[in-house]
């Protein structure tokens, strides 16, 4: 709050001044008027400052006068004015200087002293701070009287449009738009609404900044700690906007990001319900099924047409935690809201009548059916419903992945229990196996499942290594991939075209793969019931040893 340079030449002995350079910069904004004499150091504070000076520190040195005018610039000082009589005049090198960098540079006669420049503008900036401020409360009254009669956001936005006659909106930290007023509604594109959810996931904005392509000005919500709550947008074509505008954007600022933390403590409070109601169901915590389906209606939730468990989870969460422990708690807490978000708008646009409960470092999803839909259209719709989650994630996300497991389809809620289960498994499973940024049916890695129960067992190690171990030492020696060959052969029944389609190879290699893998072995894995156990083999050994099992251009980097 203050004035601008081109006011200041209009008060007191500024308007005696003659303006040397930066004439295109008159705009900048002074809120404080100083003195600088003594030679400026580069942490010098002087943004907003308007300085006045005689040069008679440095009057004797062009080079220190040049680098006393980089050294206001780089700390966005406002202005300059020079006071002509210690020198007569300015080296024509240092106006040049002042010029290429951007800075007002004002030349006053001798006469005018310092405090007929300095008491009048003082004042000036005065009355100016103590307008804005009235007018930020008159503002502020005005938009808090709107919350308080329960008229929301959209009244907020308006009463802002009529402010200010620009279009505005109102977002969450995910560009989801809240309110409107004007045609903004339009303007916020995809691409906006991504470069919005990238803002608030840095964690970085505490200030304005302008999407100059969109002609947009992004003004943050910030609650506690900074934590970016949605934002306001002001579509400016011309992006100025003066004083008053501002005044007015952040007041609305603050009364927006206080209703949208009200909001949050409600949805917070809903959310637990319906926390605290799938953890019974899913925990067997309930009386009978009347009374659990009749507890999920009080929800607004329908049971009878659920069908499935979805898990959604993040890939080495503590890994992650471990990693950015210096970003604090609400660091992480926000990246589970951006997943939790992540997951809602894909089943919003999808399935809409689906349950989502967050869970620790999880998603629960219950896909809706319709009963006419059959088993195969409802696993279409939940692989499809994952891969839009996978998709969304891989698009916002930065450094963190998602893995999701769909357990079995049943038609009761004793099923519903069992899918969970089933779900849990297959991403415990599936993450032992490396798939990692994956999407696991519970029906597909049924056998590891099972496997998995006793992989641990040393017995079950020692056969391992009498089994296959000679192959996966091979493997790790040679840098090759004799043991996936050997489960590719096996799951293509023995056939020498498919199994060699599937690895990309010749059937001549595979051949010679075979025979060199029963030399290793010293026995013919494909006799009798040998078939079996090596079989079985090649299963456990992507429990015991996955990351061997990956090919050669798999195996991530040591």
């Amino acid at each position: 709050m203050g004035i601008t340079v081109e006011q200041a030449l209009k008060i007191g002995g500024l308007v005696h001044g003659r303006v040397l350079a930066g004439k295109d910069h008159l705009d900048n904004v002074i809120e404080y008027v100083n003195i600088v004499e003594a030679p400026c150091e580069p942490e010098w504070e002087a943004q907003h400052h308007l300085f006045l000076t005689t040069f008679y520190a440095v009057k004797d040195n062009v080079e220190e006068q040049i680098r006393t005018i980089e050294i206001l610039v780089a700390n966005e000082c406002a202005g300059l004015v020079f006071q002509s009589g210690v020198l007569p005049y300015l080296d024509e090198r240092v106006i040049q200087a002042a010029e290429e960098l951007g800075l007002p540079l004002i030349e006053i006669p001798e006469e005018i002293t310092y405090p007929e420049v300095i008491t009048p503008l003082v004042g000036a900036i005065l009355r100016e701070k103590t307008f804005l401020l009235q007018r930020a409360q008159d503002i502020h009254q005005r938009l808090i009287g709107l919350i308080l009669e329960g008229r929301g956001l959209t009244s907020v936005a308006t009463a802002l449009r009529d402010l200010i006659h620009r279009p505005v909106a109102i977002t969450d930290a995910w560009g989801t738009l809240l309110a409107a007023s004007g045609f903004l509604d339009e303007v916020i594109s995809s691409e906006v609404a991504a470069q919005l959810t990238h803002l608030a996931f840095q964690e970085r904005l505490v200030s304005p900044v302008r999407l100059e392509k969109d002609h947009l000005w992004v003004q943050p919500l910030l609650s506690a700690h900074d934590t970016i709550e949605g934002f306001v947008l002001v579509y400016d074509f011309s992006g100025a906007l003066d004083a008053l505008d501002w005044a007015a954007i952040e007041q609305t600022a603050v009364i927006a990001t206080l209703d949208l933390v009200k909001q949050k403590a409600i949805l917070e409070t809903e959310r637990r319900l319906k926390r605290d109601f799938i953890e019974d169901m899913l925990g067997g915590e309930y009386k009978s099924t009347a009374a659990i389906l009749s507890r999920a209606r009080s929800l607004g939730w329908d049971l009878q047409q659920k069908r499935v468990v979805m898990l959604v989870d993040l890939d080495r969460f503590e890994d992650y935690y471990l990693h950015h422990l210096k970003r604090g708690e609400d660091h992480f807490q926000r990246v589970k809201n951006h997943v939790m978000h992540i997951v809602m708008d894909a089943v919003r646009q999808q399935q809409p009548d689906s349950i989502v409960v967050e869970r620790s470092d999880s998603v629960i999803v219950l896909p809706h059916f319709p009963k006419e839909r059959t088993a195969a259209q409802a696993r279409r719709d939940v692989q499809a419903l994952a891969e839009a989650i996978r998709a969304r994630a891989e698009r916002v996300l930065q450094g963190i992945t998602l893995s999701i497991a769909i357990g079995g389809f049943y038609d009761t809620i004793e099923g519903l229990r069992r899918s969970y289960q089933e779900a849990k498994a297959a991403l415990r499973v599936g993450h032992r196996m490396e798939q990692q940024h994956s999407i696991i049916w519970y029906d597909h890695i049924s056998l590891y499942v099972l496997l998995d129960q006793f992989a641990t067992h040393e017995h079950v190690r020692e056969w391992f290594q009498q089994t296959l171990g000679p192959l996966v030492a091979y493997d790790r020696q040679n840098n090759s991939e004799l043991v996936k060959t050997l489960e590719t052969f096996f799951d293509a029944r023995q056939s020498i075209q498919q199994a060699a389609q599937q690895l990309f190879i010749h059937p001549k290699t595979l051949r010679y793969r075979l025979r060199r893998i029963q030399e290793i072995l010293g026995t013919d894995p494909f006799e009798g019931e040998k078939q079996l156990q090596y079989y079985l083999a090649t299963k456990l050994a992507k429990l015991l040893c996955p990351r061997d099992h990956l090919s050669p251009r798999d195996k991530p980097p040591s």
